[in-house]
């Protein structure tokens, strides 16, 4: 069992490799079905050494593996709680908004 410190270390570390929007959207974009770097490149619009960058970054942090099919690489998002805890804090963040905006319109008139 790791040691307490060790977890949040850990924590730590995932919650970083989740701190850049690419990232997030890769992780998006990959949450019906494995893709390649190019059709993750192609539907984010960016280019395919950024991506490939970012998908080694979640690589190295056990959130995408990756798998050969013929000449083409696929990753994928190695467990689906990822994309929940994703979810959650944009569930939270629209939550948030509405707050700010009810707040607004309260202050408004």
């Amino acid at each position: 069992m790791p040691h307490e410190t060790d977890v949040f270390d850990m924590q730590a570390q995932l919650c970083q490799s989740l701190s850049n929007p690419v990232r997030l959207r890769i992780i998006h974009t990959l949450k019906d079905a494995p893709k390649s770097v190019n059709e993750i490149s192609a539907e984010l619009g960016a280019s395919q050494p950024t991506i490939s960058r970012h998908v080694s970054v979640l690589r190295s942090v056990g959130l995408l593996t990756a798998h050969r099919r013929a000449q083409e690489v696929y990753y994928e998002i190695t467990n689906p709680k990822i994309v929940e805890v994703c979810d959650l804090m944009r569930g939270i963040l629209t939550e948030r908004e509405a707050q700010q905006l009810n707040l607004l319109h309260r202050i408004q008139g």
